[in-house]
């Protein structure tokens, strides 16, 4: 799990990813969430499940269902607008 998360922030994180899995069930938003407490449970939160490069705290506070670094976003953007 990454190393730059203190536990607070942990569970604030998991704690909302909680949340919007019950309110938001069924949606795309409430799977990626629904991944993303799964990727705590193993460890593997807070890095890329690309390139396995460390995801920035801030980036994980701001959307912490994310599951690519910046990087690998905008490679998957531009290969989308492609």
């Amino acid at each position: 799990m990454s190393d730059s998360l203190s536990a607070q922030q942990l569970l604030r994180i998991r704690s909302k990813l909680e949340t919007i899995v019950t309110e938001q069930a069924g949606t795309r938003r409430a799977d990626h969430c629904e991944a993303a407490l799964q990727r705590m449970r193993s460890g593997e939160y807070g890095y890329c499940v690309e390139c396995g490069e460390e995801i920035s705290a801030a980036r994980l506070a701001a959307k912490p269902e994310v599951a690519l670094c910046v990087d690998c976003q905008a490679l998957k953007d531009e290969e989308e607008d492609a």
